[in-house]
């Protein structure tokens, strides 16, 4: 069912160029623990394990089922560009201007000149002749998307061989 709304709000997206915003509180921790127990089946299959950890109050203001998406969409791409036993780490800070969600993996990494182009859409790191992993190269480009819609901002941190980190920054005055 995620994926399959997941799938529908982009196709949204992308075909009216904007993402419809309905902001409400709620604890991003919470719900990133929920997206992660919905896809408890995916990340069995591929032996994952998931930590979640956080500082200071983890609520926010902000679309929920969008960043349902975001988090499905970073924890998907974890899964789907790792090595054998992925790890992945979500942490969620609070300080006094943002709340910032940082997901990291063990995974295959992003080479350097690709890092900011992988938020464009229809974009995929090139793999040679094979492409292991399906897809269409627009997850990423709707997850910053989603973010830039929200006031925020995200980068990403990768090492080949060593794995990637995803950095969301959400201000509270969005």
């Amino acid at each position: 069912l995620s994926l399959l709304v997941d799938k529908v709000l982009k196709l949204s997206m992308f075909e009216k160029q904007e993402v419809d915003i309905r902001p409400e509180r709620f604890d991003l921790k919470i719900l990133v623990e929920e997206v992660v127990h919905s896809m408890r089946l995916q990340l069995e299959k591929y032996g994952a394990a998931v930590q979640i950890s956080s500082t200071g109050d983890a609520t926010i203001k902000a679309d929920k089922l969008h960043i349902t998406s975001v988090i499905f969409n970073l924890l998907d791409n974890a899964l789907k560009y790792s090595k054998a036993h992925p790890s992945i780490h979500i942490h969620i800070e609070n300080n006094e201007n943002e709340t910032i969600l940082q997901v990291t993996d063990n995974g295959i990494g992003i080479p350097a000149e690709y890092k900011n182009k992988v938020f464009e859409k229809f974009f995929r790191v090139p793999m040679g002749d094979t492409h292991n992993v399906k897809g269409y190269g627009l997850g990423l480009s709707y997850v910053a998307h989603v973010i830039h819609q929200h006031q925020g901002s995200i980068q990403v941190e990768s090492q080949p061989g060593i794995g990637t980190q995803f950095i969301i920054k959400i201000p509270h005055s969005a």
